[in-house]
């Protein structure tokens, strides 16, 4: 939510611009004068001003001159509201450091879509930068309204439409010709193209046609900036791919305009190609599982199955040495089906908020313990070597349930990936750079994890290339959301090395002792 002033003295457009404001679901913040309206914003710094032009005691014009000048005031959006509608008024707002400007009596949505602008996701502190976005908000990281390619081969346009968008935060670059545009627009991927019609080489049509049929930048937005200015231009301009249309000379409110709204489009644009991708990948992920779910648990239960019905029919009795070994596979193949089981509920329950961490102070050697009971049976099957170095002095504040599993899922992981013979190991330690917090790493001496899958083994249904494939993929995103549950973190220390070590954080008992 944005603290909104509006600098107004007509009531009933005070209490208009306020109930809009509000209905966004921002504070409005309210003064009727510009001695009050400058007063009230130093005092109360709010992180976008609504100020009418023609005001008692000092005007919309200098009290945006007098609020420029001071640090804290450099980069917040100043919006001009005023019944004056020549382009000289316009001007005369933008030069004394106004952003934009509506005209009254003004149209709720035309408000609205002004305050979406400058905060398109609600947030009071990072309202879009001013002066080439070098300007900071409160601390906040330097923010750009975006990157302009500027494309015409007169100087002087040139200098004019970059000084125009480096006013409302953009960062500009140049070309002088069509062909300079279209490398640029490849290697610099600008969030918008600003393009002359009439220049030497390719004209702007051309130049356009090629953008648009390759991959690269065909989703780049292209604004003709032109003298030409009939309807049969304007037709083309959009038949070859742009989006807007500036005449020659512009108007700077109207190129702000067009410019912030062509950029704010393509955001959306690019979040919903994104969304969509990020989906589609979901989808063949959920169907990728669905196969792999029914294939290990008929393998699962068919071994098991197959074994219950061999001691039925007496061909296999206690005392053979095939019986135990078959016992020992049966267990562990159903400690396996378990643990798919539970770890797909458990992921959706954390994703729907569902599972809630009950935190005690526990010895960690305690929850390796029991850890280790539960993947003993595979790692005895496969010959390999369980081994903990998690010290019996050290305490942490968990939920003993949750965190017993996370290490189950680690251990169970590393023994499937690690050969026969081979060696699994738990051991802990304070973390250095995070105070109060224990370290637990858990290792083994399999093939590793591949560098390019290490950021992505946590994600849910993931089926990296680097280990043996396998699995649900959902026991390490459970593993994730657990560990996160408890304020800790979860990674790959070594990925691209052989001898995989996942390491998490979890915080100590002393520190719950000490918060609390």
């Amino acid at each position: 939510m944005a603290r909104v002033l509006v600098v107004e003295d007509d009531a009933n457009n005070l209490d208009v611009a306020s109930r809009i404001i509000r209905a966004s679901g921002h504070e409005a913040l309210t003064a009727v004068d510009g001695v009050a309206g400058l007063d009230l914003a130093r005092v109360e710094r709010p992180d976008a001003i609504l100020v009418d032009l023609l005001l008692p005691r000092m005007d919309g014009w200098s009290l945006t001159r007098s609020l420029r000048t001071e640090p804290w005031a450099a980069s917040i959006p100043i919006i001009a509201v005023s019944a004056l509608a020549l382009p000289s008024d316009r001007a005369r707002a933008i030069e004394a450091g106004c952003d934009d400007f509506v005209s009254k009596p003004f149209a709720p949505a035309e408000l609205r879509a002004i305050l979406l602008r400058y905060f398109p996701g609600g947030a009071a502190h990072v309202p879009l930068a001013r002066n080439g976005g070098n300007a900071t908000v409160r601390g906040a990281v330097p923010i750009t309204l975006g990157r302009v390619l500027i494309v015409d081969d007169e100087i002087a346009n040139v200098e004019l439409l970059a000084r125009r968008l480096e006013a409302i935060g953009c960062q500009t670059q140049v070309a002088s010709s069509g062909e300079r545009a279209i490398a640029l627009a490849r290697s610099e991927q600008p969030d918008l193209i600003l393009l002359d019609v009439m220049m030497p080489g390719i004209d702007g049509w051309q130049t356009c046609r090629r953008l648009k049929s390759q991959p690269e930048t065909a989703d780049i937005p292209v604004i003709f900036v032109t003298a030409k200015d009939r309807y049969e231009d304007l037709s083309k301009g959009f038949e070859v791919g742009g989006v807007d249309y500036l005449t020659k000379p512009f108007e700077p409110i109207e190129l702000a305009a067009r410019v912030r709204s062509a950029i704010f489009t393509k955001r959306l644009q690019d979040e919903l190609r994104k969304t969509a991708g990020d989906l589609k990948r979901m989808e063949q992920s959920r169907k990728e599982l669905i196969g792999m779910l029914g294939h290990d648990i008929r393998n699962l239960a068919n071994s098991v199955v197959a074994f219950m019905q061999l001691v039925r029919m007496g061909q296999l009795k206690p005392g053979r040495s095939e019986f135990d070994e078959l016992l020992r596979l049966s267990e562990s193949n159903i400690s396996e089906l378990l643990r798919m089981v539970n770890a797909l509920l458990d992921v959706y329950k954390m994703e729907e908020g569902k599972l809630e961490a009950m935190p005690q102070a526990i010895a960690l050697s305690v929850l390796g313990e029991r850890s280790m009971a539960q993947v003993a049976p595979e790692a005895l099957a496969k010959g390999i070597q369980l081994e903990s170095g998690l010290p019996p002095d050290v305490n942490v504040f968990v939920d003993d349930g949750l965190i017993v599993r996370v290490l189950t899922n680690l251990l169970a992981n590393a023994v499937k990936h690690t050969p026969s013979g081979g060696k699994v190991s738990v051991e802990s330690a304070r973390d250095r750079t995070l105070e109060r917090s224990i370290v637990i790493r858990v290792r083994d001496t399999g093939p590793g994890v591949n560098a390019d899958d290490a950021p992505h083994i946590f994600d849910r249904f993931y089926q990296g290339a680097g280990r043996s494939r396998g699995g649900t993929g959902l026991g390490l995103a459970f593993c994730k959301l657990a560990v996160e549950l408890h304020g800790g973190t979860i990674n790959v220390v070594n990925p691209g090395e052989s001898g995989a070590i996942i390491q998490f954080t979890l915080p100590a008992a002393d520190r719950a002792a000490a918060e609390q």
